[in-house]
């Protein structure tokens, strides 16, 4: 007896694996890697926490940010009011959530 395995017409169409998404929560496929310090990744995680957002979602708020910050034209300064609005929202998320924070996410024993 031999198996034969059926598909579906839609099976066949569907795509699997990561796929481009420019926003900024999307999916990510293009890794940058950068060390931090215990007490730094600690910080992050807190903060990530707070957001209510993944540690990579969180940098990668900032960072693109940053870098469209970095160029003096307008675009530029739209990005740096964004910047600056996203760190006085953290600053309250922090407010609001840290010391629940603190007591769920801590440091990782070695």
């Amino acid at each position: 007896m031999s198996a034969t395995k059926t598909t579906l017409p839609d099976e066949q169409e569907r795509k699997t694996g990561r796929r481009a998404n420019p926003a900024i929560d999307g999916p990510r496929d293009n890794t940058v890697c950068f060390m931090l310090s215990d007490g730094e990744k600690l910080a992050v995680d807190r903060l990530g926490f707070c957001m209510n957002i993944t540690r990579s979602g969180l940098i990668a708020n900032v960072i693109a940010e940053f870098v469209m910050a970095s160029n003096g034209l307008k675009e530029g300064r739209e990005a740096e009011k964004r910047l600056a609005a996203y760190l006085a929202a953290c600053r309250q998320a922090v407010k609001q959530r840290g010391e629940i924070a603190a007591k769920f996410v801590v440091q990782e024993r070695k």
